[in-house]
C-alpha cells in the first residue's frame, strides 16, 4: 500500500482547504498520509519528509494559481525533491480565483515527472479570488463548497482504486493543455516576477502603523521584518497581500475596489469555464 502525502503552500487558507479535503478522505479510507505545509515557519513537521520517497508513494501537491502560475515556492520545493527510489506517483492540484488556471496543473505535471513522479491525476478547484476579500461579492465567493469537495472526494476514491491496480494508468499531461490559444498565450506571458517588478513596493504608513507585528506574523513566507517598521523582502514576497489583509490599521495603502475592477475585466475577457474539475486517467 503506498504511503501518501500532501504539501501544499496556502497563503489565503483556500488550497489547506483542499489538502483537508484530501487528507481527510484518505484517513477514511484506512491510509495514514503525511500532511505538509510548505509555507510554515516551522518545518519540524517534515523533518522527515523524504523518508516515504524511498518506497512507492503518492505525493499530492498543492498551490493557489497565481499570475496564470503555481507559486514559485512550490516549483522550488518539487525542484528539490530527491530522485524516488521505487515507484513514485503524483496529483498536483491547484485552486484558483475565477479568472483562469493557467498554465498551473501542466507545468507542475511536467515538473514532477521529470523529477521521477509519474502524474496519476489533477485537479483545478474554484476558490473565492483571494485578492478580492475586500469587497461584496468576491470572483467565485462560496467557493471551495461541498460541491468541489465532493470532487475532491471522487478524485481520491480514483487515485486510490487507479493505485491499487497491478500497473496504474498515468495521467496524459496533454489533458492539462486545457487553454484556448489565446488564453495559453496570455499565461505564457506572465509572471510573477513581472508582476512585482509592475508594482509599487508594498510599504507601511508610518504615522497608522503600531509596530504590532501582525504583518509579519501572517506572512506564509516569512517575508517580513521589524525595523521597527515593516520591511519586506521583495525577493521573498509572493505577492499574496496577507500582510495588507491582517494590518488591524490598515496601515499598507490598498485600493480595494479599483483592483477588484481589473480582476473582474481580466475574468469578462477569459473563456476557461469557471468551475472546479479533476482529471483522471
Amino acid at each position: 500500500m503506498p504511503k501518501h502525502i500532501i504539501a501544499f503552500f496556502s497563503p489565503a487558507g483556500s488550497t489547506r482547504c483542499i489538502a483537508n479535503a484530501i487528507h481527510n478522505r484518505l484517513i477514511q479510507k484506512k491510509f495514514d498520509p503525511l500532511l505538509v505545509d510548505l509555507g510554515k515557519k516551522d518545518q519540524s513537521s517534515s523533518e522527515n519528509f523524504t523518508s516515504p520517497l524511498k518506497t512507492p508513494c503518492c505525493l499530492w501537491i498543492g498551490s493557489p494559481v497565481y499570475c496564470d502560475h503555481a507559486v514559485s515556492l512550490v516549483h522550488a520545493f518539487i525542484e528539490q525533491l530527491p530522485v524516488p527510489a521505487s515507484r513514485c506517483h503524483a496529483v498536483p492540484f491547484v485552486t484558483w480565483g475565477g479568472v483562469t488556471s493557467g498554465l498551473a496543473l501542466l507545468e507542475m505535471a511536467q515538473q514532477l515527472l521529470e523529477k521521477g513522479y509519474i502524474p496519476v491525476g489533477a485537479a483545478k478547484v474554484l476558490s473565492a479570488h483571494s485578492s478580492m476579500w475586500s469587497v461584496a461579492q468576491p470572483l467565485a465567493a462560496g467557493h471551495p463548497d461541498q460541491d468541489d469537495l465532493a470532487q475532491i472526494h471522487v478524485l481520491v476514491d480514483q487515485i486510490v482504486a487507479n493505485l491499487e491496480r497491478p500497473q496504474a494508468l498515468f495521467l496524459a499531461l496533454d489533458r492539462l493543455d486545457y487553454l484556448s490559444p489565446a488564453l495559453r498565450a496570455d499565461a505564457a506571458s506572465k509572471s510573477l516576477a513581472a508582476a512585482k517588478a509592475a508594482m509599487t513596493p508594498l510599504t507601511a504608513n508610518e504615522e497608522i502603523c503600531l509596530q504590532c507585528g501582525a504583518c509579519a506574523e501572517g506572512c506564509p513566507v516569512a517575508a517580513i521584518t521589524l525595523n521597527p517598521f515593516p520591511v519586506i523582502d521583495r525577493t521573498t514576497c509572493v505577492l499574496c497581500l496577507q500582510c495588507v489583509r491582517n494590518c488591524p490599521q490598515q496601515a499598507f495603502p490598498f485600493k480595494g475596489e479599483q483592483l477588484a475592477a481589473r480582476i473582474a475585466g481580466m475574468a469578462a475577457q477569459s473563456d476557461e469555464d469557471k468551475a472546479t474539475r479533476i482529471f483522471c486517467p
